[in-house]
């Protein structure tokens, strides 16, 4: 039997996830809203504190990507293009981290099976999810409409699960900013995941099989088209399976969008629970 991931088949091709590295591409949209300091605060895992320069401050991350293997070999064997493509939403809360700020994903959602199973691998622990944005085009400008992508266009995201809506969120960029303005997001990078399998056994062990801290390692990074403007955000408080409520933001401060690459060649540990 052979593969990368599960499930195993005799030819390979049936593992839900290729091997790393891979190559990304993505368009992004950042929510920065402010919520109640101590809800946030119950989301930060050991060793993480809090920043008390950064309370009360919060993130949806939401950006849709395109990906696939740095290895052609592998590459060659995707037929199917929702295996290239996928919709992510990342509550991201800023923190310290070995006394130095972090942001951490404490929950995410996404809309493919397979990045269920490699969120899970990695430790973002992502769950499945529906995601309906508004439609843009560049050509709408030639009927009078401003629904373009570029300054001016309201975009407008829903993400969904179980037929149930989780949240809802606008954005109209107004003006073009730079890398350096995005500071207070890509400075607390990068973002640390926790990573955790639970003990099944019988009889149970009495430690999680897997437990940690993870970090994402970026390689050949590239960014452009900056944009900032107004933003809504508001969270279903009521929603199954969910625990959203404690989180509706109290303010938003602002939204950003822009592109990005890079190369994810895998993951470091950062912090390791079961070596304490």
């Amino acid at each position: 039997m052979k593969g990368h991931a599960r499930p195993f088949s005799p030819n390979g091709t049936s593992s839900a996830v290729p091997p790393f590295p891979w190559r990304f591409a993505a368009d992004q949209v950042v929510i920065h809203f402010r919520a109640d300091p101590k809800a946030l605060n119950a989301l930060l895992p050991p060793p993480m504190k809090p920043n008390p320069e950064r309370q009360g401050e919060a993130f949806i991350w939401t950006p849709n990507l395109k990906c696939h293997p740095v290895d052609e070999h592998e590459f060659a064997n995707i037929k199917n293009p929702a295996r290239t493509q996928y919709n992510v939403a990342v509550l991201a809360v800023p923190g310290l981290f070995m006394n130095k700020p972090a942001l951490i994903s404490a929950f995410q959602w996404c809309d493919k099976d397979w990045l269920v199973v490699l969120s899970w691998i990695i430790g973002t622990c992502a769950r499945q999810a529906q995601f309906y944005d508004t439609g843009m085009h560049p050509l709408f400008a030639e009927m009078g409409s401003s629904l373009t992508g570029g300054l001016g266009s309201n975009f407008n995201r829903t993400v969904s699960r179980h037929g149930e809506q989780l949240m809802k969120m606008s954005y109209t960029p107004e003006q073009e900013i730079s890398v350096k303005d995005m500071d207070f997001f890509y400075g607390t990078f990068p973002l640390l995941s926790e990573r955790h399998i639970p003990d099944v056994e019988i009889p149970p062990r009495g430690r999680p099989v897997v437990h940690d801290l993870t970090q994402m390692t970026l390689l050949d990074q590239a960014m452009d088209g900056f944009t900032k403007g107004p933003a809504s955000l508001e969270f279903n408080a009521n929603a199954d399976n969910e625990e959203l409520g404690p989180l509706q933001p109290s303010e938003v401060l602002g939204g950003y969008r822009w592109r990005m690459s890079f190369i994810l060649p895998g993951i470091k540990v950062a912090h390791n629970y079961l070596a304490d």
